[in-house]
């Protein structure tokens, strides 16, 4: 690992305007290889500086961290099947032929994405909405990453567990490792140490049909959800909503690498590492992707990606702040494909 060389390719990510600031982890068997930050947190309406302690919005990271553990908490429990249909701890849901498991590996046939708070009239009628959505394509015939599967699974773990996804997260996640940073719904005294996001939310504005008659968040959006249907369930959802710092995310990688330790058993690290789409066009396993490499990996729109390798006992940790303070600009997928390929 060459040091300078991963500090130029962010420094000039920067320059780019791929991002306006990023905190970098790289970890190798328990030791910090690199930990640095460069940038802004915030540009808009202030100029802030990142530090290597900056809490950012995970987005879709939420989904591996949060989903996939508390599922797999839930399997060791006994209190849920993968391979059950979602119908049997979700009456609600209408489609009888999906399983949990095809909710966690993006086969289920549900759609990518909608915008549901356009298709809802309040939070507690979305369940409803999403057991009776039409399937876009057949249960199991291929991967189409959904976010609204990530949805009812949240739903799903609330119910099973009788406890909200937020309070399961702290009790059962953060508090064991000692993540004393992550949470969601940041707290009043961590928004200062948020990075911002977008403003006003616009790149949804537009992909969202009829916005007109929404109330959009209008200025930049600081320690809260960026995800608009996220945001919509009061910032706790299963798709989104999670905001954590490097140093916290760094302890989630390495109890997956040590076993699973104070939060799960080694088989159910097995479990999560496995590929159960090898037929398919994408390689999932339990809430993430499996690289050819065996490295799990997942990013999250607002800028975000872990990779780590279980058997090199290696993470890397790449948190930006893309979105801010506009979505549009997708030098980020590029950048990633640099960043993880020294």
């Amino acid at each position: 690992m060459d040091e300078h060389q991963i500090s130029s390719l962010i420094n000039h990510g920067i320059l780019k305007k791929t991002f306006p600031g990023a905190v970098a982890l790289i970890v190798e068997d328990n030791n910090v290889l690199y930990h640095k930050a460069f940038g802004n947190r915030m540009v808009r309406p202030e100029i802030l500086p990142m530090e290597t302690d900056t809490i950012f919005d995970l987005a879709s990271l939420t989904k591996p961290i949060v989903i996939s553990t508390l599922i797999m908490k839930l399997v060791e429990m006994k209190l849920v099947n993968l391979d059950e249909p979602v119908q049997y701890y979700l009456p609600e849901v209408q489609h009888n032929r999906i399983s949990i498991l095809d909710l966690l590996t993006h086969r289920s046939g549900y759609p990518a994405w909608t915008a549901i708070y356009l298709n809802v009239t309040s939070n507690d009628k979305v369940l409803e909405y999403l057991g009776q959505i039409k399937l876009t394509y057949e249960t199991g015939k291929k991967v189409i990453y959904s976010c609204l599967g990530y949805i009812l699974l949240g739903i799903l773990i609330e119910r099973t567990a009788d406890m909200q996804l937020d309070q399961l997260t702290k009790e059962w996640i953060c508090d064991p490792l000692q993540m004393t940073n992550t949470f969601y719904n940041p707290p009043e005294n961590a928004v200062s140490r948020c990075a911002a996001t977008e403003d006003s939310n616009s790149f949804e504005r537009q992909k969202a049909d009829k916005y007109q008659r929404y109330d959009w968040r209008d200025g930049v959006i600081i320690g809260k959800v960026h995800d608009e249907n996220a945001n919509y369930l009061n910032g706790v959802s299963g798709n989104a909503g999670l905001f954590s710092t490097t140093r916290d995310l760094g302890k989630f990688c390495q109890m997956l690498i040590d076993g699973g330790t104070q939060i799960l058993n080694q088989n159910s690290i097995n479990q999560i590492s496995n590929v159960y789409t090898k037929e398919l066009n994408s390689s999932r396993g339990i809430g993430w992707i499996v690289l050819e490499d065996k490295s799990l990996y997942h990013t999250g729109f607002t800028g975000t990606a872990i990779r780590l390798n279980l058997k090199e006992k290696t993470y890397e940790i790449l948190l930006t702040n893309r979105v801010h303070p506009d979505a549009s600009n997708t030098d980020i997928l590029e950048f990633r494909d640099k960043f993880y390929n020294f």
